[in-house]
């Protein structure tokens, strides 16, 4: 379908808030009636899945009519909410914490435009490349982004595959300094590297002063997170279990459905439009 969910189903159950919920609103009580269908990602560790009802014709038009009245400040959070998740994934999918790094890369001088740092960063990487393949490392991949700090100096940041020491890619950069980190596994690890790259311009592009600019750039050579969508790998009777009790049912019942994986987070909204439950969750692989 080509709508959002997180626009159609945008009532959170919290604090008992759904019991009184389910006693006034009539869409709300039904569980789906021809079955959910879930969507699942991997990205690495990283498991991703979205639970959703399956309608017929009926509730398709009430969906598609819900999606055009959407606002424009609703829609733009969908979209910044859709841009990041997809940074996070593919951040997942091409990189370990336990290998990886973050480069900073800024300029010992005055810092130039944005135009000549992206070709200086272009060059930067292509030297990084030629001296991989050189010493017979992996191909590399990378994603970065340029962003400014308090006092609207440009620099960048890096996220690569490692094997090259600090020392080594300050003097291939040339500008500046070059401070490299071990990727974090902890404190969200790679979604709060994500959402710390996309962040370097989200106040700019926002506010419209940098219309059109992609919050990063990264290389060709990424792999794609891995998708599968089942009409059949949660019952009804699952769903309905994990909508009325997340707290206490979810963990046991996704835990078992996705072996080898730790529930993490998650959670269940409603519509107050349509039938059905949205689940999503967020997992991890056990090493």
């Amino acid at each position: 379908m080509s709508w959002e969910y997180e626009a159609l189903f945008d009532v959170e159950e919290r604090d008992g808030i759904l019991a009184d919920y389910w006693r006034t609103i009539p869409t709300a009580i039904k569980v789906g009636s021809m079955g959910y269908r879930t969507r699942t990602i991997k990205a690495g560790q990283r498991l991703e899945a979205e639970v959703y009802p399956i309608w017929g014709r009926q509730q398709e038009k009430q969906a598609r009519e819900r999606k055009q009245n959407i606002t424009p400040e609703r829609q733009q959070q969908l979209n910044t909410r859709r841009a990041k998740r997809r940074l996070i994934l593919l951040l997942e999918t091409n990189f370990r914490t336990d290998r990886d790094i973050h480069v900073t890369l800024t300029y010992a001088g005055d810092p130039p435009e944005e135009k000549r740092c992206r070709k200086d960063i272009r060059n930067f990487l292509g030297r990084v490349k030629r001296l991989r393949e050189k010493r017979g490392l992996e191909e590399l991949k990378y994603i970065y982004a340029i962003g400014r700090d308090g006092e609207s100096r440009i620099h960048v940041h890096c996220v690569m595959n490692g094997g090259i020491q600090r020392d080594e890619l300050e003097k291939i950069w040339g500008k500046g300094f070059a401070n490299t980190y071990r990727l974090q596994e902890y404190g969200k690890g790679l979604q709060g590297m994500a959402n710390y790259l996309y962040r370097q311009n989200e106040k700019e592009r926002d506010r419209g002063d940098r219309p059109g600019l992609h919050a990063w750039s990264g290389s060709r050579n990424l792999k794609k997170p891995k998708v599968h969508t089942s009409d059949s790998k949660l019952s009804n009777r699952q769903v309905r279990k994990i909508a009325k009790d997340f707290e206490s049912e979810a963990r046991s019942i996704l835990e078992k459905i996705y072996r080898g994986y730790t529930l993490e987070e998650g959670g269940v909204w409603y519509s107050d439009v349509v039938d059905g439950a949205y689940i999503r969750v967020i997992m991890r692989r056990r090493e």
